[in-house]
């Protein structure tokens, strides 16, 4: 009967302190920012900083190029090219050499290409995109792993989403960024419980970049509990197995 209580007891405590509060499950939360109201509607409107993406030393593209010329004169041949930007942050196409886009954005880039060659192509049309916009999450989230975009646009909530969403242990007010540039690593902190997180400047993601998703100390809390509640049973057991053969 002891043993019974002791076990209940225990059951009971476990259960009161692996509790993880609501508020640090819900993403997003009104922090009593500009509401806007219409009719029953109650919305919020953020406005964005500028997400474009600059290109950088090492970034594949794809270009395609379109125009009226003939194929056997259009000096590009293939009508797709993959180009990589080198230290300079240039690349290097036929005819027209070595040209500068390390610091521009795709639709900058796809307007130097379209200016630099309407001398050799007939109405040309140039398409870019980025081939290599990769990133990786790892820790509280339901699949870890390395995620491939086709898009040069992905933020912190899509990119979490990719990888099946965060646990019920993930410390969504510690989420951390890992963003390499040149020789040095920057580790940028992002709080998700809070919908201000929209007008952070690392909220849209970058090539490369690293997320880190640590644990509640909730989760190490349970995890000890049920080290100890595994050793009190045991213990308990074999209490009652030996009052049992004491009392028969």
């Amino acid at each position: 009967m002891v043993s019974i209580r002791i076990l209940f007891f225990c059951l009971l405590i476990f259960s009161i302190a692996s509790c993880i509060s609501g508020k640090k499950l819900v993403n997003l939360q009104d922090n009593e920012a500009d509401i806007i109201n219409s009719g029953k509607e109650v919305g919020k409107t953020f406005k964005l900083k500028d997400t474009e993406y600059h290109l950088r030393s090492g970034d594949r593209i794809m270009v395609r190029i379109f125009s009226l010329t003939q194929e056997k004169f259009n000096f590009f041949g293939a009508p797709e090219i993959e180009l990589k930007l080198d230290k300079q942050g240039r690349v290097e196409l036929p005819v027209l050499g070595y040209i500068q886009v390390g610091g521009l954005t795709i639709r900058e880039t796809e307007e130097k290409l379209k200016e630099l060659s309407i001398d050799y192509l007939k109405s040309p049309t140039i398409s870019i995109k980025l081939t290599n916009f990769s990133f990786t999450i790892l820790g509280e989230v339901n699949q870890q792993g390395t995620y491939t975009a086709t898009e040069a646009k992905v933020n912190l909530l899509e990119a979490l989403g990719r990888a099946g969403g965060l646990t019920d242990f993930a410390d969504r007010a510690n989420i951390r960024i890992i963003r390499h540039e040149n020789e040095t690593a920057k580790i940028f902190k992002l709080n998700v419980l809070e919908d201000n997180v929209l007008l952070s400047d690392q909220y849209f993601l970058q090539p490369n970049d690293i997320v880190m998703v640590d644990p509640l100390k909730a989760k190490n809390v349970r995890q000890n509990q049920m080290s100890t509640i595994s050793v009190i049973v045991s213990v308990a057991a074999s209490i009652s197995l030996i009052l049992f053969q004491i009392l028969k």
